[in-house]
């Protein structure tokens, strides 16, 4: 054992001479030790149990730790106790344990418990929990000992333990049980009597003749039937039957003659009209000289159980049906032979089986080499770790020649006793949402492409190549609508030769019939078996038309066709677009030539003086070109030093808001050779939507020479 240091032998001589108790603050001043140091020994004393702590208000009192010997501390327990250092040595045990594993103290004391005769404590699992309690876990099983004469039962309880020196150890406790154990067996035992006897005296108990008739009913029929058993004896069974179950039950019990029948379902009615369905047990009764004389039967109501059973053959009925129209394919095999034992219609209609005839069938005599890897992926990991396993998509190409994304999930199926036996494949086709996606990112795609288009026919000819990524087109051209209906070929791909020549331009009824939807073909290309048109409209009126065809197949798939419609509609957002800027573009240079050949200067000034436009008109009187004169100030390039003080200020307090618009009014400006020229100038302030000041527009009439009057 470590040594204790010096003060803490000195802390435990004073407290053993005050017994009452010290406080840290008493120790530290008696020993002259510093108060921390005090602290941290009397915690080592209170863990090791040399010491005792209460505490009064916010006080510690310590006080000596009233101690007995250990080993007769646990002599005196009636259950076996055993303490093990950390290296699981045994260090002390008490007289019931020896007794137990009949061994003397020196069998098992001061040795390794797997060397004692303790050993049995030394198996694995045990050893797990031993492990458990020196980490401070306490642990409590039940365990059972074999010996000569009977089994001994247990309740171990493994503890943490410190020893003086602070080192861990355990406590090994065990609690004989036994009495308890066989008990309770008994109790078991006593129970299952007494159930078997509830069972039978619930069931009624029938005495039959040869024909049928009762000669001997139980009491509880009545509990059962309603009828007490006066009333049913002398009577025939078939007198309770229903009607329409009579006749079919006669014929079963003729066909009995004189043997055992056992479970034998016969509906009777209740004396309040409720139909109860019974299940008998028979046993034929022989007289002296062995003729048959009837049968002795007892009878148990399974109405509640007959009712589950239709509810559960409904309700398999119904999941049957389920399972068999989903549109997900549906594949049962048995692990142990390796054979498929169901298919549900998708499943059969995927593989190509009559229905009925692939049951019984191993992996390869039904699915192709193409099919197996998704068939059996994911199922080795499944296997392996009995949790269901999902699979990414495979791209699988149909008979018709169309490509499918199919997504496999296995599903473990447990038996009876919970083994593995049934591996359950779900193959779920999930093309419409693989498509939508990348209809979706075509769509993205499409805008970002068309959002760059300058021009109608630009915006045309993208949508054309977006036409040709569409599932099942083979050909496409995009046409704009002229004058009187006639179509303009802006862009196309894949014609043939004839169309391409043919197709520049279209009128007329053909023309009427693209434009309508209508044309059943694509003009002068006859190969293209399935045609489909859209037109593609802004503001009510036909601005384009895209027209799709495709040569292997007579009809353009549904993903085709919706892609197109995608495209056509969003081709008829971009004219739109498109339209309205060149609206806007003609509306512009409309009134940039009103304001050319106005006879007055024009000038466009913003808010921090910069000239923002000067017209034809200006431009000519000043000897400046426009574009001299856009981006310069508007005061230290044309307005004479004189003035320009008085004119910035003037113009900053309009632009603040700070002083209304002046009227018409005289001022001078310089003109590009130096001489100054006489304008007389109406002013107007320029507002946006939200009324905030962005700039002034003035207009002057050249009036001569200059002037002093200046707004």
């Amino acid at each position: 054992m470590r040594p204790y240091p010096e003060e803490i032998t000195k802390i435990i001589a004073r407290l053993k001479a005050n017994p009452r108790g010290m406080s840290v603050t008493d120790l530290s001043r008696d020993l002259a030790i510093n108060r921390n140091t005090t602290s941290r020994y009397l915690d080592m004393l209170l863990i090791a149990g040399e010491v005792e702590m209460r505490t009064y208000g916010k006080a510690k009192v310590f006080y000596p730790s009233q101690r007995v010997p250990l080993s007769a501390m646990i002599n005196f327990s009636s259950d076996g106790v055993a303490i093990l250092d950390r290296t699981l040595t045994v260090v002390q045990a008490n007289d019931r344990i020896l007794e137990i594993v009949r061994a003397g103290r020196d069998d098992v004391i001061g040795k390794p418990i797997g060397e004692s005769r303790l050993s049995a404590f030394d198996h694995p699992l045990i050893r797990a929990r031993i492990e458990d309690a020196l980490g401070g876990d306490d642990v409590v099983e039940e365990v059972r000992f074999l010996r000569t004469g009977g089994e001994l039962y247990f309740r171990m309880k493994i503890l943490p333990t410190a020893f003086n020196d602070g080192s861990p150890g355990i406590t090994i406790i065990l609690e004989d049980i036994t009495s308890q154990k066989l008990a309770e067996e008994a109790l078991r035992a006593e129970e299952a009597k007494f159930r078997a006897l509830v069972e039978d005296i619930n069931d009624i108990i029938w005495n039959v003749d040869d024909d049928w008739t009762f000669s001997y009913v139980s009491p509880k029929s009545f509990d059962l039937l309603g009828y007490a058993p006066d009333e049913m004896v002398g009577r025939s069974l078939l007198d309770f039957v229903p009607a329409p179950e009579q006749e079919r039950l006669s014929e079963r019990l003729a066909g009995l003659l004189d043997r055992p029948f056992s479970l034998l379902p016969i509906p009777l009615l209740h004396r309040s009209g409720k139909s109860l369905v019974f299940e008998a047990s028979g046993t034929p009764d022989f007289d002296e000289i062995g003729d048959f004389g009837g049968y002795r039967m007892v009878a148990r109501d399974v109405t509640e159980r007959h009712q589950a059973e239709r509810r559960v053959r409904g309700w398999k009925s119904f999941l049957h049906c389920i399972v068999q129209n989903i549109p997900d394919m549906v594949f049962v095999r048995e692990i142990a032979g390796g054979k498929y034992v169901f298919f549900n219609r998708a499943a059969e209609a995927f593989v190509g089986g009559a229905p009925g005839r692939l049951a019984g069938k191993e992996e390869g005599e039904i699915f192709g080499p193409d099919l197996v890897p998704l068939i059996t992926c994911g199922e080795a990991e499944m296997l392996l770790k009995q949790i269901p396993v999902e699979c990414p998509a495979m791209p699988v190409v149909f008979q018709n020649g169309e490509t499918h994304h199919l997504q496999t999930k296995k599903i473990p199926i447990a038996g009876d006793r919970g083994e593995m036996k049934y591996v359950l494949t779900i193959v779920r086709d999930i093309t419409d949402h693989v498509r939508a996606d990348a209809l979706l990112a075509d769509q993205r795609d499409l805008a970002e492409a068309l959002g760059s288009a300058s021009d109608l026919r630009a915006a045309l000819s993208i949508c054309l190549d977006a036409a040709m990524q569409a599932a099942g087109v083979d050909a496409a051209a995009v046409y704009a609508v002229r004058e009187e209906g006639r179509l303009e070929r802006v862009a196309a791909f894949g014609l043939s030769a004839e169309a391409a020549a043919r197709a520049e331009q279209i009128d007329g009824d053909e023309a009427g019939a693209l434009i309508g939807g209508r044309a059943a073909a694509f003009p002068g290309d006859e190969d293209l078996r399935g045609t489909v048109t859209f037109t593609i409209v802004h503001g009510g009126m036909p601005v384009a038309v895209l027209v799709a065809g495709s040569r292997l197949t007579g009809l353009i798939p549904a993903a085709g066709v919706q892609a197109l419609e995608t495209i056509a509609a969003q081709a008829a957002n971009v004219a739109g677009r498109i339209l309205a800027q060149e609206s806007v573009r003609i509306e512009r240079d409309r009134a940039e030539r009103y304001l050319d050949v106005a006879g007055v200067m024009i000038a466009g000034i913003r808010t921090d003086g910069t000239i923002e436009r000067m017209n034809l008109t200006g431009c000519l009187a000043l000897g400046y070109a426009e574009t001299d004169l856009v981006g310069k100030n508007w005061f230290k390039t044309l307005v004479p030093a004189r003035l320009r003080p008085r004119l910035e200020a003037n113009f900053r307090r309009l632009m603040e808001g700070a002083s209304p618009t002046p009227g018409e009014e005289k001022g001078s400006l310089l003109a590009r050779d130096g001489c100054e020229i006489g304008v007389l100038w109406r002013n107007t302030i320029v507002r946006d939507h939200d009324g905030r000041i962005t700039g002034l527009v003035t207009s002057g009439l050249i009036s001569g020479p200059p002037a002093e009057d200046v707004y």
